[in-house]
């Protein structure tokens, strides 16, 4: 189960390494903490996006429609922008890797969809922006 829980912002930053190189190639795994903090962030970006609560994202059932919509595009966004493997985003949001994959599966076929289609550019839109101020290097 995800904790979400968010950083002071005075926090001091331990894992302060880039996930990308400058070419914006993914680096060897994120900390499991790291992983854990990107999925919690796309839970929160996806949650507000589709409008539902994010709590529902990570709830061990599968709740309505929407919500497990908006939990498939969670995930396909946290292994799609963020690089992270099927097992990471699985841990992340309390799933198996197999049913991340799955997911990933049902997102790409549902992408035909323009409603569904804008909703995930604009998210991919948001979270690469995040990963690229996340490979900055951080300022003193």
């Amino acid at each position: 189960m995800g904790s979400l829980s968010v950083p002071a912002a005075n926090a001091p930053q331990r894992d302060a390494r880039p996930l990308w190189d400058r070419r914006g190639q993914a680096r060897p795994s994120p900390s499991p903490k790291t992983a854990q903090r990107l999925c919690d962030l796309i839970a929160l970006a996806t949650a507000a996006a589709f409008a539902v609560p994010v709590g529902g994202l990570i709830s061990e059932t599968r709740c309505t429609t929407t919500i497990a919509l908006a939990r498939q595009s969670a995930m396909y966004l946290a292994h799609v922008t963020f690089g992270l493997t099927y097992a990471e985003v699985g841990r992340g949001f309390g799933r198996d890797r197999t049913t991340v994959a799955y997911a990933c599966r049902m997102i790409e076929e549902r992408r035909d969809d323009p409603a569904i289609d804008a909703v995930l550019a604009l998210l991919e839109k948001a979270c690469d922006a995040l990963r690229r101020r996340l490979s900055a290097p951080v300022q003193q």
